[in-house]
């Protein structure tokens, strides 16, 4: 294990680091609709389903996946672990081009959108929302300025 150092103001608070990670290799979302989530995200979004089976499918690629778990059992069909229930307070963002022509595109396919495409700080965006009422946020990032 190592120490490790972060500063809360003027107080220094020290941890002990004994995991070190790598990556993100994917998130997991409990689902009520298992095929209207795969509807949203690979048909409607764009990503690609990579593998799929009757309690789970995954999509993405490369910076992250994705895998949308079947909860209508209220766990882990293999029984592995509880699974979560309901919707949790996260939301998931994905870099687009054009938020505007999203905003379009959601509208033509009957998704509901919670924020119409505004300005922010940090980007233009839209949220939309998935099939369990998650916010799923399509942003075009601006450049974070160097200090």
């Amino acid at each position: 294990m190592s120490a490790r150092r972060r500063t809360h103001g003027a107080i220094a608070v020290w941890w002990e680091v004994g995991v070190r990670t790598d990556n993100l290799e994917s998130l997991i979302l409990y689902v009520s609709d298992l095929a209207a989530s795969r509807a949203f995200y690979a048909d409607a979004l764009g990503l690609p389903v990579l593998s799929e089976d009757e309690l789970i499918v995954v999509v993405g690629g490369t910076p992250g996946r994705i895998v949308l778990h079947r909860n209508d059992r209220g766990h882990d069909v293999r029984g592995i672990f509880p699974a979560g229930s309901g919707v949790g307070g996260a939301a998931l963002r994905f870099a687009v081009d054009d938020p505007d022509a999203c905003e379009r595109d959601a509208g033509a396919r009957g998704l509901t959108v919670l924020w119409p495409t505004q300005e922010a700080v940090w980007g233009r965006f839209l949220v939309l929302a998935d099939p369990d009422g998650r916010s799923v946020v399509l942003a075009r990032m601006r450049a974070v300025p160097r200090t």
